[in-house]
């Protein structure tokens, strides 16, 4: 990034440290939902939240909280023993389950997060007696659909905080080299135990893409010769568009030539397809860290903006991509320069790394649910912020 006695220079704008490093923990939130693979994951996760909050019956959770205590502790104890003999039933245990005094032991295992949802899956017969078969059955949505949510709650949110940390890597650093963009992808594989470090180790393929890319094998020779042009601009020129006294068409021309070589970068950078996974998160941060570091706004590729974006890679279209990144680049710029005539930081929601791990949320349905729901309406509301 372009600095300048304790400022920082974002096309040829002043912004004091302070206010941009605010604008960046903004930006970098609506970054990490603008990946297609981490939307995916918390569709994902909204499709099993709406299956386990549609069958929830709030009558019988109403219900069985007027019977007595010692009536409510012998249906849970029953409801704890079912769903441990479905995991039997499915080798979740890994062992033979043939005594009921080793329910409290598999289920405080295997699914002490199911009880706070016993209450809304519970089965009363018209007289109001409890239906220990109804229970049975119905508790099938649970244990079919609560594990799926829990795992794909942990995928959305660990693939959203890796992204975080690997774009908070990459500003970092004063220069991205290859062995950067390594620990990159690394970093925004954190939490898949099945990706192995480093490039690719078999051929991948592109979904609905023309063209094949790098066979695994080619993959070093052509990072190397990726980076050795980019350091010589593939040939174009560049000259600094923040510098003083020209005009503003010369000012133009050097943004645009800047757009062309980040865009030859990407696009190449992606047909290669270095990674088994992650390559386009691991793209889009290295080509917002060369935008900054040239003093230009960085960009948001959004789920709407999917299909051009990879229509630009799929037909090498860099004067495509380069118009686009101009487009959402212009568009970052001119909404902080409306922020920094506040005059004054915007009050700032107190949502960070740290509260994502905390909204795992099992405590009740009810207040996952909320906090579900608050974050999203957040996330999307960051999303268009910029």
């Amino acid at each position: 990034m372009l600095k300048d006695k304790g400022s920082v220079v974002i096309f040829g704008q002043s912004f004091p440290i302070d206010f941009f490093e605010y604008l960046m923990e903004h930006f970098k939130e609506a970054f990490s939902h603008s990946s297609l693979s981490i939307e995916e994951a918390f569709r994902e996760l909204d499709n099993y939240n709406l299956i386990i909050e549609t069958s929830q019956d709030t009558n019988a959770h109403d219900y069985m909280s007027t019977l007595p205590g010692s009536e409510r502790k012998r249906i849970i104890e029953e409801m704890k023993q079912m769903i441990v003999f479905k995991g039997a039933q499915f080798g979740v245990l890994g062992e033979p389950f043939t005594d009921p005094k080793q329910t409290d032991y598999f289920f405080k295992k295997f699914f002490d997060y199911f009880e706070p949802y016993f209450s809304y899956y519970v089965k009363f017969d018209e007289e109001g007696n409890y239906d220990k078969i109804a229970t049975f059955h119905n508790l099938d949505i649970l244990f079919y659909n609560l594990p799926q949510r829990k795992t794909a709650y942990e995928k959305a949110y660990n693939m959203q905080r890796d992204n975080l940390n690997a774009f908070d890597y990459a500003m970092g650093l004063d220069d991205i080299t290859i062995k950067d963009v390594i620990k990159i992808n690394e970093i925004v594989n954190a939490s898949d135990d099945d990706i192995n470090p480093g490039y690719k180790k078999t051929d991948n393929d592109i979904i609905g893409a023309s063209f094949t890319p790098v066979q695994k094998q080619n993959v070093p020779f052509e990072m190397q010769k990726l980076f050795r042009e980019y350091k010589e601009n593939f040939g174009i020129e560049i000259e600094d568009p923040s510098e003083t006294g020209i005009s503003t068409e010369e000012k133009y021309r050097r943004i645009c030539n800047i757009l062309r070589r980040e865009a030859i970068f990407h696009i190449r950078f992606e047909r290669i397809h270095p990674f088994s996974d992650g390559n386009g998160r691991t793209g889009r941060i290295i080509l917002n860290h060369n935008l900054l570091k040239s003093g230009i706004a960085p960009v948001l590729i959004t789920g709407v903006m999917s299909d051009d974006y990879r229509g630009y890679i799929d037909r090498y279209d860099i004067e495509g991509f380069a118009k686009m990144l101009l487009s959402s680049s212009s568009q970052q710029i001119t909404n902080w320069m409306s922020m920094k005539k506040g005059k004054s930081l915007p009050k700032k929601e107190n949502i960070s790394n740290d509260d994502l791990a905390e909204l795992t949320a099992y405590e009740t349905p009810m207040e996952e649910s909320v906090k579900n729901k608050a974050k999203r309406l957040l996330d999307y509301r960051n999303l268009f912020l910029f």
